[in-house]
This record gives C-alpha cells, sequence and structure tokens, in this order.
C-alpha cells in the first residue's frame, strides 16, 4: 500500500468511491467534486493501483492561522479494519503541517469515531450550542454589508473555525441538495430545516440577530433553534449539544478550547 496526493486523473474513481462508503446522493457528490477541490487538499491510499482509501482536508482558519477542515474519510468495505485510513491520515496531516497548517480540525459522525481520532492525537475541543429563540416581527433598519469572512469574525472570533468564501457558497449549495433551506442577503446567511412554524438553524452568519429573525418570520417561522458559538453573546448560557475535535500540528501550538467548526459535511 502507498499513499499520495490525488492527481486529477483519480477524481472519477474517487467520486465512485465516496458513493460506495456514504449514503449519498449522487448530485451532492458531483458538486463536491466540481466545486470544492480548489480549495480542498485530497490524499488517496492505493493497493495495487486500486484507490482503496481517501480523505480530503479543506483550507480554513483558525485565529488567523493555516487550518484545514478533515472530512470525506473514506476506505472501501473490502480493506477496513487493516490500519489503511490510519497510514492516510498521518501521510495527509505530514504533508498539511509542511504546508504550514497549525491545526486540524474534524467533526465525527458517531462515538466510534470518537474514540478513532483521539487515539490520533485529536481531542474535544469544538463546540456546538443551540438555544430556543422567538421569532418575531419588526420594521428596523440595518447597517451596510460587511462580507462573509467579517461576518465569522463578528460572530465567533478567534474561536470561529473561519472558511473563505468559496467553501460558504459551496456549502449551501451542497445542502440545498438535501432540501435545506438557505436564506442569504449580504448581511447574513443562514441554512436551517424547517418543519411547520419551527425551524432548525444549524449554520448563521449575521450582523444583527434581530434581522435573521425578522426574515424567518416572514418565511412562517414562529419559533427556532439555532447553533453557533459558545462564545457568541447571543447565544451566552447555552450547553454544547455536540463536540467537535482539534488536534495541534506542531508541538508549540496550545489546544484550543471552544472553537465552533460550523459549516461541516456532516
Amino acid at each position: 500500500m502507498r499513499c499520495r496526493a490525488i492527481r486529477e486523473s483519480d477524481l472519477p474513481r474517487l467520486a465512485a468511491l465516496w458513493l460506495r462508503c456514504f449514503e449519498e446522493k449522487e448530485e451532492a457528490v458531483k458538486l463536491f467534486f466540481e466545486r470544492n477541490l480548489s480549495i480542498t487538499h485530497a490524499y488517496l491510499a492505493e493497493d495495487g493501483g486500486t484507490a482503496i482509501a481517501a480523505v480530503y482536508l479543506i483550507d480554513c482558519q483558525l485565529g488567523g492561522m493555516p487550518a484545514h477542515y478533515l472530512c470525506g474519510a473514506a476506505t472501501d468495505p473490502a480493506h477496513r479494519r487493516r490500519g489503511v485510513m490510519t497510514a492516510l491520515i498521518d501521510f495527509a496531516l505530514q504533508d498539511a503541517a509542511r504546508r504550514g497548517d497549525c491545526y486540524s480540525a474534524l467533526l465525527p459522525a458517531d462515538d466510534g469515531l470518537y474514540r478513532f481520532y483521539a487515539a490520533l492525537g485529536y481531542q474535544k475541543s469544538a463546540a456546538a450550542c443551540s438555544r430556543e429563540l422567538a421569532a418575531e416581527p419588526a420594521d428596523r433598519q440595518f447597517a451596510s454589508a460587511v462580507g462573509w469572512e467579517e461576518l465569522q469574525r463578528r460572530c465567533g472570533g478567534d474561536k470561529f473555525l473561519l472558511w473563505n468564501n468559496k467553501y460558504i457558497q459551496f456549502a449551501s449549495e451542497y445542502y440545498a441538495c438535501y432540501g435545506v433551506q438557505v436564506l442569504q442577503n449580504e448581511r447574513l446567511l443562514a441554512l436551517y430545516e424547517q418543519d411547520g412554524g419551527r425551524a432548525a438553524v444549524f449554520y448563521a452568519l449575521y450582523q444583527h440577530l434581530e434581522e435573521l429573525k425578522d426574515l424567518l418570520y416572514r418565511r412562517g417561522v414562529r419559533l427556532f433553534s439555532l447553533t453557533g458559538s459558545a462564545g457568541n453573546p447571543d447565544l451566552q448560557g447555552c450547553e454544547p449539544a455536540v463536540c467537535g475535535m482539534l488536534k495541534p500540528l506542531r508541538p508549540d501550538l496550545p489546544q484550543q478550547r471552544g472553537v465552533y467548526i460550523g459549516l461541516t459535511l456532516s
């Protein structure tokens, strides 16, 4: 077995591997490979020329330092429980560290994966919190646009995994493939699932929470839960609902606590 960075010619078989390993819609997988790889570093493991595993590191920032979000870790079912993914992630993280990345972030899908990543040096440290907030109609005037990257800083500061605009646009379209509602203007972005008059907002950027509430109300939402950073003053007093994991890629870097990962591909 050998590990290496992917080439463009690998993409069709990597897309096929993704579909074998995950219950995904083909249109969402196609979107990932067509739209997202310009900001993603991808790696595969081969056995006799056959791609048996892959992992993807999406560029982001944490506290002004280069970082990545690890996702799409997929091993062909016939090659699992042989240490393939452990070796591939080690190879990918070494390459990321050489490239200058300071932190690796991820969000495990189940308890077993929490244990797997803990064995690789990741620690639970990224909190996602939720609070139910009533949505009420109002007529207000709001400030002009500041841009998505600045909105992320205002929502979470240094404790916010900062995505670039390309990834935010990709993720909005990716989730739309699964029926997620997208609320967007020049001052805010919200991804949510609505059931009658209730909505679960699982990712939001905004300059003013009141504007988000107003726009949701106009879409028929009367009560919504908002997931966001523990450091966000709009969410003070919330208990962590979901924990991601972080790993420093240099020994001189501290383990970060309470970081909000946010826009994942879970």
